[in-house]
């Protein structure tokens, strides 16, 4: 049986608009839940006052407008059910991260800011960067484990909710996510 969203995904390609405003509200939800996990998982890791939930790009509310315009450039045709619908919304998201991490590189460049502070920020911006190729070389050779890193990191999706995505069980998803983050860290170090 096919979820509401593949349903509401195949009213709208059927030329229902109220479908069409479903969808784009449940993406903008969603994206919303994203956003607020991220910046409480920030929170957590470098405390309220950090740069990075200081800069508005990071906010929830910018993050979420970023990722909802994003998604309305793709061509939602191609999108025929729930699974494709958070697999193209985590590229989006991935996107949205390596595109603010460009930036703010070339930002950094053209401020002199303390040298230690100006290195701190290269070097993690020079590390996602890594990631993300590594995620993309990953994501050749591994599909279904690098789609389930992407829905659980860049998603905010609980195992068994991936493990519906991917027709498959939980286990099988905690044990792609171990391989997978073996895999990048090896590739990382």
């Amino acid at each position: 049986m096919a979820s509401s969203l593949t349903n509401i995904i195949q009213q709208w390609q059927a030329g229902d608009k109220q479908a069409e405003n479903k969808l784009y509200q449940f993406a903008y939800l969603q994206l919303r839940k994203i956003a607020q996990q991220e910046r409480e998982r920030c929170a957590r890791k470098h405390g309220d006052e950090n740069k990075v939930l200081l800069d508005s790009v990071n906010s929830t509310t910018a993050l979420i407008h970023d990722a909802y315009l994003k998604l309305a450039q793709f061509d939602l045709k191609e999108v025929r059910s729930q699974r494709e619908f958070y697999l193209m919304a985590a590229k989006v998201m991935r996107q949205i991260l390596v595109d603010n991490a460009r930036f703010q590189l070339a930002k950094k460049r053209q401020n002199e800011e303390d040298g230690e502070l100006q290195n701190q920020h290269h070097q993690a911006f020079e590390e996602l960067f890594v990631v993300d190729q590594a995620l993309d070389n990953f994501s050749v050779r591994y599909p279904r484990q690098s789609n389930a890193i992407k829905l659980k990191y860049l998603m905010g999706l609980k195992n068994n909710e991936i493990g519906q995505l991917l027709e498959c069980s939980s286990s099988l998803v905690e044990k792609d996510l171990k391989f997978s983050r073996s895999w990048l860290q090896a590739r990382m170090a």
